[in-house]
């Protein structure tokens, strides 16, 4: 079967299991064979194939976006946290969302770029300060014909379960739960004590993946994909799967349409999570039965 069209979240999926299996077996050789057809012209040029590991096209980076999409591109996280000199990843990440968000809304200022930048550096913030990996992925594309944009950011860390296991605030045994929990308020940031240490202004809250999923599920759709579990929110509905990912992807799908609609919703998010919290927070450790009661009261289970 012959590829033709390929969207954002399979691209980068696809690239990074292959990529592994690649660094898995050193030893192996692997060979890349593709066709001259548009999507494999359009693969090379967005440094997919060097993206998964093999030696044709641009590497990621180095394509130009336009209004339509955003290429491949990857970031390291040693290098980012070296430039931050050991102050606030955070500022750093918002300049380089900014500069993305810039690309795919064509313009540097207004509703549209405030979400889009808004949706990308929590996410990739998030990547560059908890996963413990090495490298962040992003790729974008916008559909103008159905008012749709889809972000999809990956990394190569130890997922979140794994960092919400040992997280002081919960109770949690399984992937799934953990899914669950990073999407409460306040609940997948740092550490209490880490808290009082941090910037004022660029410390992490927590609210990031709240405030990102309760947006984009009202407003397209939001995925989630950890370890062995994914959870997605479209609307009012909630799914749960089974995935083999290692790190974490994201994905956030944005009708632009309604970009003033959805900056104006920001705030109101942040002042229903910070309720939220402070409810869960009295209950701490917050059991794995609250993370689950207060997402099914914003999602019907299917």
């Amino acid at each position: 079967m012959e590829t033709t069209y390929a969207e954002p979240l399979p691209l980068l999926l696809l690239g990074r299991q292959v990529r592994d299996v690649v660094k898995s077996f050193p030893n192996c050789r692997f060979s890349l064979r593709a066709g001259k057809n548009s999507f494999h012209t359009y693969a090379d040029h967005i440094g997919f194939f060097r993206f998964m590991g093999g030696r044709r096209g641009r590497e990621p980076g180095e394509a130009w976006g336009s209004n339509r999409y955003i290429p491949i591109e990857s970031f390291d996280i040693g290098e980012i946290q070296a430039a931050a000199k050991g102050g606030a990843v955070g500022e750093i990440m918002d300049a380089e969302a900014s500069r993305l968000a810039i690309v795919l809304s064509q313009q540097d200022s207004g509703a549209l770029f405030d979400v889009i930048q808004y949706t990308i550096r929590e996410i990739i913030r998030n990547s560059a300060e908890h996963s413990r990996g090495t490298q962040i992925s992003l790729m974008a594309q916008y559909w103008p014909a159905k008012g749709l944009a889809e972000i999809v950011i990956t990394d190569d860390g130890v997922g979140i379960p794994y960092n919400i296991y040992e997280n002081e605030y919960v109770e949690c045994s399984t992937a799934r739960e953990a899914l669950k929990f990073a999407l409460l308020p306040g609940v997948s940031g740092v550490s209490r004590q880490e808290r009082a240490q941090q910037d004022e202004f660029w410390g992490n809250s927590g609210f990031g993946l709240y405030v990102t999923s309760r947006l984009c599920s009202e407003n397209g759709g939001f995925r989630i994909i950890s370890a062995d579990q994914g959870l997605t929110l479209v609307g009012a509905t909630q799914v749960e799967h089974d995935w083999s990912f290692r790190g974490t992807c994201v994905q956030l799908r944005l009708n632009v349409r309604d970009a003033i609609a959805m900056k104006d919703a920001i705030p109101r998010l942040v002042e229903e999570g910070e309720t939220k919290r402070a409810s869960l927070i009295s209950r701490y450790p917050i059991q794995a039965s609250a993370a689950s009661k207060m997402l099914a009261s914003q999602y019907r289970k299917l």
